[in-house]
């Protein structure tokens, strides 16, 4: 069982998918797996990502590709990939993001040292070229007050920045017709949480 699952929603990302797939598949953690699921996608984005996973033949056995049988949104998708993913932990990664290549195992490790459920880090918004804000995102280690500074938009609530200890998934409400999947989401996991752990990099 891998150590490490990354959820990623595919549609619409010809221009961004290369990027992403090459920050992943050159992760310094090893045993992760990797899930794409295609959302029905009218454009090249499958098969940019399938060119790019070429160049990288030992992370083959480590990914699954998988088509939405009709364009569904980003909570089935992720629904999807979360009733699929094997990893002891489970992180999402949005097609148009790119990710440091120590992100995973540091966050990995940092949960394993701390015996935490969910470990936050730190995130940079940018057009790909230049840095447009960095964003400290956790201003408490306690669940509760993260999860008030959540609501208060004082911390953000993307899950792009959070790794979660899978069993934080079970029996999760995944909502539909929303484009606030991402708090909706969060605030369910973080309620099941105990303990927090920060990386601010």
């Amino acid at each position: 069982m891998p150590k490490v699952s990354v959820l990623v929603p595919v549609y619409g990302v010809e221009k961004y998918i290369e990027r992403c797939a090459r920050s992943l598949f050159e992760q310094t953690l090893d045993d992760i797996e990797y899930l794409f699921i295609d959302d029905c996608t009218p454009d090249n984005s499958i098969e940019i990502l399938k060119n790019v996973l070429e160049e990288y033949p030992h992370r083959k056995n480590q990914v699954i590709i998988h088509r939405m049988e009709k364009n569904s949104g980003q909570a089935a998708v992720r629904k999807w990939g979360m009733l699929n993913a094997t990893g002891d932990y489970i992180i999402h990664c949005d097609s148009d993001d790119w990710v440091d290549v120590t992100m995973y195992e540091k966050m990995y490790y940092k949960a394993l040292e701390e015996r935490s459920d969910v470990v936050v880090c730190d995130y940079m918004v940018t057009d790909g070229e230049s840095t447009q804000n960095i964003v400290k995102a956790c201003q408490s280690v306690k669940p509760f007050e993260f999860l008030e500074n959540m609501l208060l938009q004082r911390d953000p609530w993307s899950l792009c920045n959070k790794l979660f200890k899978k069993t934080a998934y079970y029996k999760i409400v995944y909502p539909d017709n929303s484009m606030g999947e991402d708090m909706a989401m969060s605030i369910q996991l973080i309620t099941r949480c105990r303990h927090m752990a920060y990386i601010p990099e």
